[in-house]
């Protein structure tokens, strides 16, 4: 038992806490600067209602239905706003403008303190990181890294014709094992072996995938960042990224350790010139992060394209004949012996459409991409003081009636095909890549590239239907939004030959 004296004491302090608690919940219900902002009651007292959500794994709904139900700005946390609105994206990306990352971004810092291009929330450091990637990242360098990002396609392909016709195939699995072989020919200059087997090969997508999810469903609770900051408290936390961080480490220690030898052109290749402000060569952590970025990055934003592309098209026979017929014409017109190139698929109206339509309707990631507000920020009436968390999930943008019409929500590729000046507008409005202006996916090109090359060879080789509509896959969105169970009855076409791969199966 305790004492009288204690237990009244506890009691005392119990009061104060929820006293205190109480005042914060009126202040934040009725007097906050965002009190007049509608949203979830729950959402104006705590974080945790946002928190909640993100770690159900089904935001990509969960804020398509917030602004339905609340409209264009609503407040999901007592000191954060979702928004959907053409000129707040342009005033908060866009180069004019381009409002500051706030510090959700420093979970994205590699542990120890050092920062990315992705997580730095300075301008200076980002300018800076930006431009000594910018030739590693051009389409021109990219162009240059074609053949193997060909020769992952070529061995995928020829998997795949391996089966029997009419066969069930996981593309889910296969389209996630083709980003991340790309990845390795370009990053570690070799596949990983996951074509090759057919198998998530040391559980590094799982890891990864994990990862991701975890990062970002706690970056909203700052002591984490704070922690992981120090390099004592970090090396005493398992690694996010399981075992795939020291194979990496590997990789790249043995590529360094060998450069002078090497005469292989790649990404790695580039990142190993890299130099610091001061014109010495970076060191070889900057080598290993930029690797790193590139897999964590470049593979599940990949992937989603080329399943959404394909899922589209199989619910939509229509635009399937269309493109199928657009791609066999541009084949047999032009007598290609080998594959469509990337440069040949931008003759391809078509398949342009298709691709941005899909991506439109299915961005691969649809959490909010959070800034500070600026000065002076006003949306739809709604005054958002200097410094609020304001964000835009580019699912929900990509979907606004104002830009797209009535049939926002419908798969209609024809729509980029009506002019050149509504496409470019189009293209401009669109949150795809990891959104839009400065800060957007530096590796954009490399997904181009990648799903361009992957969508109409894949067609020009495969037929392909649902085998069952109702149920065509499964999605959690933790960042990333990813396709799981996304299956197709794959037939292969006699328009073409398979190239055997060179790789022993």
């Amino acid at each position: 038992m305790f004492p009288a004296k204690d237990l009244q004491s506890l009691a005392v302090a119990v009061g104060l806490i929820v006293t205190l608690l109480c005042l914060v919940s009126v202040y934040r219900i009725f007097f906050h600067p965002l009190a007049n902002i509608p949203g979830p009651f729950m959402a104006k007292i705590t974080g945790e209602w946002r928190n909640s959500k993100y770690r159900k794994g089904n935001w990509h709904e969960d804020v398509l239905i917030l602004h339905k139900k609340y409209g264009r700005v609503v407040r999901i946390a007592p000191n954060e706003v979702a928004v959907v609105d053409e000129h707040a994206m342009k005033n908060l990306y866009s180069h004019s403008h381009n409002a500051d990352k706030t510090n959700w971004y420093d979970i994205w810092n590699p542990p120890g303190g050092e920062t990315s291009l992705f997580s730095t929330t300075d301008r200076k450091i980002h300018n800076f990181l930006r431009k000594r990637l910018t030739q590693a990242y051009s389409m021109t360098s990219i162009l240059t890294y074609e053949k193997h990002i060909q020769g992952c396609i070529d061995l995928l392909l020829f998997k795949l014709g391996q089966n029997t016709p009419g066969q069930i195939v996981d593309m889910s699995s296969w389209t996630n094992a083709l980003a991340f072989d790309v990845v390795g020919e370009l990053a570690y200059g070799e596949q990983l072996g996951h074509l090759k087997t057919g198998t998530d090969v040391g559980g590094f997508r799982k890891d990864i995938f994990e990862a991701f999810a975890m990062l970002a469903t706690i970056g909203h609770y700052r002591i984490i960042p704070v922690l992981l900051s120090s390099k004592t408290t970090a090396a005493l936390l398992p690694p996010p990224f399981g075992d795939f961080l020291k194979w990496s480490e590997n990789k790249v220690k043995d590529r360094v350790a060998h450069l002078d030898e090497d005469t292989r052109e790649d990404m790695l290749s580039r990142f190993c010139r890299m130099k610091n402000p001061d014109g010495t060569p970076v060191g070889f952590y900057d080598i290993f992060n930029e690797a790193m970025v590139l897999v964590g990055a470049g593979t599940d934003t990949t992937s989603a394209a080329m399943k959404a592309c394909l899922y589209y098209l199989s619910i939509n026979p229509k635009d399937y004949r269309l493109l199928q017929e657009e791609i066999d014409n541009f084949y047999e017109e032009n007598k290609l012996g080998g594959e469509i190139m990337y440069l040949q698929t931008q003759q391809l109206p078509m398949l342009q459409a298709v691709i941005k339509e899909s991506t439109r309707l299915f961005p691969s990631i649809n959490f909010q991409l959070l800034r500070y507000a600026p000065e002076n920020f006003v949306i739809r009436g709604h005054h958002i003081p200097a410094g609020t968390s304001v964000g835009i999930s580019p699912i929900a943008q990509n979907r606004d009636p104002e830009i797209w019409g009535d049939d926002a929500d419908e798969f209609r590729p024809g729509r980029w095909l009506q002019s050149e000046a509504q496409s470019k507008h189009f293209d401009s409005s669109t949150m795809t890549f990891g959104g839009n202006g400065p800060r957007m996916c530096i590796g954009k090109n490399v997904a181009l590239v990648e799903i361009y090359l992957f969508v109409a060879q894949f067609i020009r080789h495969f037929d392909f239907e649902l085998p069952d509509p109702k149920n065509p896959w499964r999605v959690t969105s933790y960042w990333f939004s990813m396709q799981h169970d996304f299956n197709l009855k794959v037939t292969a076409r006699k328009a073409g030959k398979f190239k055997i791969p060179n790789v022993t199966i």
